[in-house]
């Protein structure tokens, strides 16, 4: 049988999924978690560094030291496996996040947020963004598990 998430080669990650698939209490952990496990073993999770950044801070914070190491490593599991790409900062993507953020000036989006959508913007070959944070919706592709219309 073949799904929705049969499709997707390529899945931006926002730090909203990555804290609900670590976050037992988040309100969103089930969807979430289902979601992931829905995919296919050979899609492409694509984040970046300001997502890992803030990821590990909120991890660290509000569940603690144990935790947040416990999801580096995840990530460094799934990045020796070949299943995560780390997006780092450069040059020319500061240049597209000031634009980005001239563009929205009208949202509160965090600089994070501002970065992801560039990110998603420049790679055509992102089919899809796991997220559970509206501000995903401006870069113009599906938000995945789509919890976030029936919550409005």
């Amino acid at each position: 049988m073949t799904t929705y998430t049969d499709e997707i080669k390529r899945l931006f990650i926002d730090t909203s999924a990555w804290i609900a698939l670590m976050n037992k209490k988040e309100q969103h952990y089930a969807a979430a978690l289902t979601f992931h496990q829905s995919l296919d073993p050979s899609t492409i999770r694509i984040t970046s560094w300001g997502v890992v950044a803030e990821t590990f801070t909120w991890i660290l914070y509000h569940i603690g030291q144990r935790e947040a190491s416990r999801w580096l490593d995840l990530k460094d599991a799934l990045e020796k496996q070949g299943i995560l790409q780390v997006v780092f900062p450069d040059y020319q993507m500061e240049a597209r996040v000031r634009r980005v953020l001239g563009r929205y000036h009208d949202q509160t989006l965090s600089y994070v947020d501002a970065f992801s959508i560039a990110i998603i913007q420049s790679r055509p070959d992102i089919d899809a963004i796991f997220a559970f944070d509206h501000h995903m919706a401006l870069a113009g592709i599906p938000i995945l598990p789509g919890l976030l219309n029936s919550e409005k």
